[in-house]
């Protein structure tokens, strides 16, 4: 493994914050938690540049202007403005702006970050703009829980970190819409497929059932239900499936046709793929 490093000019006013965490082992192997968490206004000539630190780190912008350095990329940050990065990476951030940069920062680490850094990504870019201040008020509680320690701190502060990462997911990935916004042709479609996972059913067969575009179905789908049509057609599937092997005695073969699919080594591979486990895996053990 390289070897960590890291140069820095830590020019920020005397009212910023940092607290440094030092977790527990119960911590790094049952939680979510800090490393270091804090509040700062940096001014110029501020800034960070490292690589090889096992932490991920979050910052929210609140005034000021920001640029940060990574991935071959290069971010302006500016009000509401936010980035999620691994730290293991290069990486350089800094003051642009004459006035100071003011921003919400968290260090972290915790089991599956990972993944949920895999889903922030799937856009492709690590910074984003937000107008909810849901995440600074986290950050602020999170800081709080820090200053002031407990024997239920770690619990707390873990909770918070869960709901910062999902946070971050949801306004990264415009997830952040109520019931009564879905339109109204995907709550159709999305009933329509319940009640017909039997049949085969195309892309090109919703286009005319529904008369929108077939990538713009896809896109809105995939959006507000949270997985394609033909994913969830799949899921359903295999749910029904499922229900099948556990409560009833019908065969495999029979099992495979009651849910559409007529090629059963086809659906055995589907089954394990979605699953784990093997159809007569799954009757035997649930």
């Amino acid at each position: 493994m390289s070897k960590y490093w890291e140069k820095a000019s830590h020019s920020w006013t005397k009212d910023s914050i940092r607290s440094i965490n030092t977790p527990s082992k119960k911590s790094r192997e049952m939680f979510y938690y800090v490393q270091e968490v804090g509040y700062f206004k940096a001014a110029k000539p501020y800034y960070t540049e490292r690589e090889n630190l096992p932490s991920y780190l979050m910052k929210f912008t609140l005034s000021g202007k920001g640029t940060l350095k990574y991935a071959d990329k290069t971010y302006t940050l500016e009000k509401g403005d936010l980035f999620f990065i691994d730290c293991m990476d290069y990486q350089h951030y800094y003051t642009e702006s004459d006035e100071p940069w003011e921003m919400d920062w968290i260090h972290f680490q915790g089991p599956n970050v990972d993944k949920f850094y895999q889903e922030y990504l799937k856009n492709g870019t690590h910074c984003f703009h937000t107008d909810s201040l849901r995440i600074h008020e986290i950050i602020l509680q999170i800081l709080s829980l820090q200053t002031h320690t407990n024997a239920r701190t770690e619990y707390a502060i873990s909770v918070k970190i869960h709901e910062l990462l999902n946070e971050l997911v949801i306004q990264k990935n415009q997830l952040t819409f109520e019931e009564e916004d879905i339109p109204d042709y995907i709550q159709k479609l999305q009933i329509f497929l319940d009640e017909h996972y039997r049949e085969k059913i195309t892309l090109d067969f919703l286009e005319k059932k529904y008369m929108v575009n077939k990538y713009q179905l896809n896109k809105e789908f995939s959006k507000y239900i949270g997985v394609p049509p033909n994913d969830y057609l799949i899921t359903n599937r295999i749910n029904r499936s499922k229900n099948l092997l556990r409560f009833t005695n019908a065969s495999i073969n029979e099992i495979a046709y009651e849910i559409g699919i007529e090629n059963v080594p086809y659906f055995c591979r589907l089954f394990k793929t979605k699953t784990g486990m093997t159809p007569v895996g799954f009757r035997k053990n649930g």
